[in-house]
């Protein structure tokens, strides 16, 4: 090999092209290690080819190139790549490899076209032993690896692209959701982890007082901590819960949410949380009350209406027929007379009871239908007060009532319908000596800036707390033994509200009541 070695260095680089195309025995170890490798081997002076291997020769044979042709020059078939954004340095027109004898690189990646597809190698080159200006060219093919770089690269592009477009879609599908529901997340312990927004403004809380707490914070009754407890233990069974959940507010005001409550898992299939999104629905369930508390007074009139109508309806038919069988004693015998005549007088006063609960279902129907009339003009409020004082000076018929009336004003002009306003006050007085069996009824007037103030008041029996809010509405009764049909206060406030007036009351029970009429000076 030394002598091989030393033939070399004594040989001009044209002597040593012509041995090794010869090829001379003494070459034969070196060519065959020269052929063994798949890669494309050559001995070049950067530009023409002086020896090649199999490997070399073939892929440009393929392309029905010669690369021995003295006119066949490597930087003509070097191509420069430009893919996905990266630039593979290309060699056309420079000495591409002074840049790697000057250590610049160990090797750069170049493109060379076959059959319109792009093959994409790494370059190599490496000085010749003792030859100057003579270097071993090694291309390695990495089409097939570039390919799958281009591919895994592109793939995790649309992947994050696609995480990307997941991530803004779920941020507004999180937003909507916000925006629309209320939401709240707990651990399997009942500990708040999340509330939204909407949801604390509901509940009149921040966010810094809730996160952290129990959910039994929301609760105002016994029942409903049992009902979050029963909550949680579906939740930890791997169940959803759907219904209808009671949460108090900070001010301690109650409202009804519809719920479903959903268990979260890890990948593992651990229970490690649960989201709950409801709706409120207060309002719903409120309206609902109201409509079966409105269907009971309603049950409750019709059955007392009923009655109402059969006794003096029977009383007159009773009355009436008595009167018939004693009509031809009533000429000859005079306590016969007598008693026809109070016969008559009763079925005539349980006619006028008749009528009176006829009238006002009558009233009542045509106020809340709008039908009736209202002849508004200017009064002085104390002229009418006063004489509808004393109008019902005879209902007090115990004797035992100690019956007032007080004015602080002289003179006072109001707009309202006399008759109307009259009906209005009678109405108030009648229903103080109904429930007032001692003490007193009083009738008051007091005026400030802008209005005057009619109340009338009484030491009776009162009302029930319970039913103090709805002592307004139609049907409805202080005490369900009361007699009567429960439509004077009704139809005393649809009075009041027509002539642009306030009616409200104060009561405690057993201590009294108080009604105010609010009325507009002019």
């Amino acid at each position: 090999m030394k002598e091989i070695t030393q033939n070399v260095l004594s040989t001009p680089k044209t002597l040593l092209k012509q041995q090794i195309k010869k090829e001379n025995p003494d070459f034969r170890y070196y060519k065959s290690l020269f052929n063994i490798t798949s890669n494309l081997v050559a001995i070049t002076d950067g530009d023409t080819v002086i020896d090649a291997n199999k490997s070399f020769i073939d892929f440009f044979t393929a392309q029905d190139i010669d690369v021995f042709d003295p006119n066949f020059l490597l930087s003509q078939v070097f191509q420069k790549i430009n893919k996905y954004g990266y630039v593979y340095d290309g060699y056309q027109n420079k000495r591409w490899f002074n840049l790697i004898d000057n250590n610049k690189k160990d090797y750069y990646r170049v493109g060379i076209i076959s059959s319109k597809k792009v093959h994409e190698f790494n370059i190599s080159i490496k000085q010749f032993e003792f030859i100057e200006d003579v270097f071993i060219l090694i291309l390695t093919d990495i089409t097939e690896i570039m390919g799958y770089k281009n591919v895994l690269e592109y793939n995790l592009r649309s992947i994050s692209k696609n995480e990307e477009e997941a991530q803004f879609l779920l941020k507004q599908y999180n937003n909507a959701i916000d925006i629309s529901n209320l939401v709240i997340k707990m651990d399997c312990i009942g500990n708040i982890t999340y509330i939204n927004n909407a949801f604390c403004e509901a509940l009149k809380y921040s966010q810094d007082e809730l996160v952290g707490k129990s959910i039994k914070i929301l609760c105002n009754t016994d029942e409903t901590c049992k009902c979050y407890s029963s909550i949680i233990q579906t939740i930890k069974n791997g169940e959803i819960y759907k219904g209808v959940i009671e949460n108090i507010d900070k001010e301690e005001n109650i409202h009804f949410f519809s719920a479903t409550v959903v268990p979260i898992k890890n990948q593992s299939g651990t229970i490690i949380e649960c989201i709950s999104i409801q709706n409120e629905i207060t309002e719903m369930v409120k309206t609902k009350e109201d409509a079966l508390h409105a269907l009971e007074i309603k049950t409750k009139f019709f059955d007392k209406v009923s009655h109402e109508f059969r006794t003096p309806l029977n009383a007159i038919l009773n009355f009436t027929d008595q009167a018939l069988d004693a009509y031809d004693e009533i000429l000859d015998d005079e306590e016969s007379r007598e008693m026809v005549k109070m016969f008559i007088q009763r079925a005539h006063k349980n006619s006028k009871s008749l009528l009176n609960l006829i009238n006002s279902l009558l009233d009542l129907s045509k106020i809340k239908s709008s039908n009736e009339h209202f002849n508004i003009a200017v009064y002085d409020v104390v002229k009418l007060a006063r004489e509808t004082y004393e109008n019902c000076s005879s209902l007090n018929t115990k004797g035992s009532v100690d019956y007032r009336l007080k004015i602080d004003f002289d003179f006072g002009l109001i707009k309202c319908d006399n008759i109307k306003f009259n009906q209005t006050l009678i109405n108030l007085i009648s229903n103080a000596f109904k429930f007032t069996e001692n003490g007193f009824v009083s009738v008051q007037l007091s005026e400030d800036e802008n209005s005057y103030l009619i109340e009338v008041e009484d030491s009776g029996v009162g009302i029930p707390s319970e039913k103090l809010s709805r002592i307004f509405e139609p049907f409805e009764q202080a005490r369900d033994s009361d007699i009567g049909t429960g439509l004077g206060l009704s139809i005393t406030r649809e009075y009041a509200n027509a002539m642009d007036m306030v009616l409200d009351v104060t009561s405690s029970e057993g201590a009294g009541s108080c009604f105010r009429l609010i009325v507009k000076k002019i």
